[in-house]
């Protein structure tokens, strides 16, 4: 998830007391998107659409501490906590808010102290910019640590120290070289291994103080920094896990509405298909309703066609009896009228070879034939195949021709 890490720099006199800022897009794993920006913080706003944003505090505003305490975790920890810093705060604690964080290996747990006062000023900026922040972190809690050292960052007539052992902190003391020494002050009469970041503007003005560091140090390494200390925080404050100070009271309670505000115009585009949408389906409906209405008419005719005087009943009853009169037709169903009389006739013809029909008559569910047959008992099986079928069948006459027998049959269907 791509994330906007902005840098609260304090009120600026020149655009009416206003929080002025810095900011640049990054990845999760710190590495730039865009060129750092500075300005009024709403000019920041068109960079947070689709990323997640995280603040960062200014150092002299916020306490960073990690205090011994009996507990471990919960809400006795929140409650603990305090107390057990009540002699380094110079408010009232009820004035303070505390953001506690997950403890490490150390033995204190960290702890970020900020004013609510500052805290609700904070919150209304970036609110009036269009800003609602994921998390928000104290920049002297996100300064890299120097292995088995100590840490300088030398920024805006500000210097940053943090020892690997202890949370950062901030000096405003000038001369440089009087916060220098203060900072490198560990009352330890060992040499430190030092790392410090300059920007390059600073480490050109500051060149011989910097490299004269180098006599009193165990070792010392200057990192230039082209864009600024905020890129190496931000990509600091991605890849740990500092204290979060939207929390309690001021933990994000409206992600969802936020997060929805960039979606507002395809949730209206999609609104938009599904009134399309129910029109399509509404036109359809109609137009199957005419359909089904035409093909009702249609069903009375054919009804009227195959059934000629029979009361027309209702068009799905009618298709039904439509139907099974064609299954009749076919041979598909129990047959009647002068296609049963057929259907049976032409089985009993395949019992009794040799006879042919002279003559068919039909009307009324009934068929008169006058057959030739080789002989009396060829008629006799005629007859029985055909009842077989459930055909009334009656031999009329037999009269011998030319050494076979004429006869005459009346062979009745049940009615449809």
């Amino acid at each position: 998830m791509s994330l906007l890490v902005i840098r609260l720099k304090g009120a600026s006199q020149a655009d009416g007391d206003k929080i002025a800022a810095e900011w640049l897009a990054i990845d999760e794993s710190g590495a730039r998107q865009s060129d750092v920006y500075c300005g009024a913080l709403s000019e920041a706003a068109a960079l947070s659409v689709g990323r997640k944003v995280m603040v960062l505090i200014p150092g002299t505003d916020a306490l960073v501490a990690e205090p011994i305490v009996p507990v471990k975790s919960g809400a006795k920890l929140a409650q603990v906590v305090p107390f057990a810093l009540e002699e380094q705060l110079a408010s009232d604690v009820d004035a303070l808010h505390f953001a506690v964080g997950k403890r490490d290996e150390r033995a204190g747990v960290p702890v970020v102290v900020v004013s609510h006062q500052q805290m609700a000023t904070w919150l209304q900026s970036l609110l009036d910019a269009g800003l609602v922040p994921d998390s928000m972190h104290a920049e002297t809690a996100v300064l890299p640590a120097t292995p088995n050292g100590v840490t300088l960052l030398i920024d805006d007539s500000k210097v940053y120290v943090r020892r690997e052992t202890s949370p950062g902190a901030v000096l405003e003391i000038q001369p440089l070289i009087e916060a220098l020494q203060l900072a490198l002050a560990s009352g330890d009469e060992a040499r430190e291994h030092v790392t410090i970041y300059v920007g390059e503007d600073d480490y050109e003005r500051e060149r011989d103080l910097l490299e004269g560091l180098r006599e009193f140090v165990a070792s010392l390494q200057l990192r230039l920094m082209p864009g600024g200390a905020l890129p190496l925080l931000a990509a600091n404050a991605a890849q740990s896990a500092p204290v979060n100070l939207l929390q309690g009271k001021y933990a994000t309670k409206n992600t969802l509405n936020v997060s929805f505000a960039p979606w507002r115009y395809a949730a209206a585009l999609a609104v938009v298909f599904f009134v399309a949408h129910l029109g399509v389906k509404g036109w359809q409906h109609v137009k199957y309703q005419r359909a089904e209405t035409h093909l009702d008419a249609e069903i009375s005719a054919v009804f009227q066609q195959a059934m000629p005087g029979a009361p027309i009943p209702d068009p799905l009853k009618a298709r039904k009896q439509v139907e099974s009169r064609l299954m009749v037709l076919r041979g598909g169903g129990q047959a009647g009228g002068l296609m049963a009389a057929l259907s049976s006739l032409g089985e009993a013809m395949n019992a009794a070879p040799g006879t042919n029909i002279e003559m068919l008559s039909y009307r009324d569910n009934v068929t008169e034939l006058r057959v030739l047959a080789p002989s009396v008992d060829a008629l006799d099986k005629i007859k029985q195949a055909v009842v077989q079928h459930g055909v009334v069948a009656e031999i009329q006459s037999a009269t011998p021709r030319e050494s076979k027998t004429e006869a005459r049959l009346h062979l009745k269907t049940p009615g449809v």
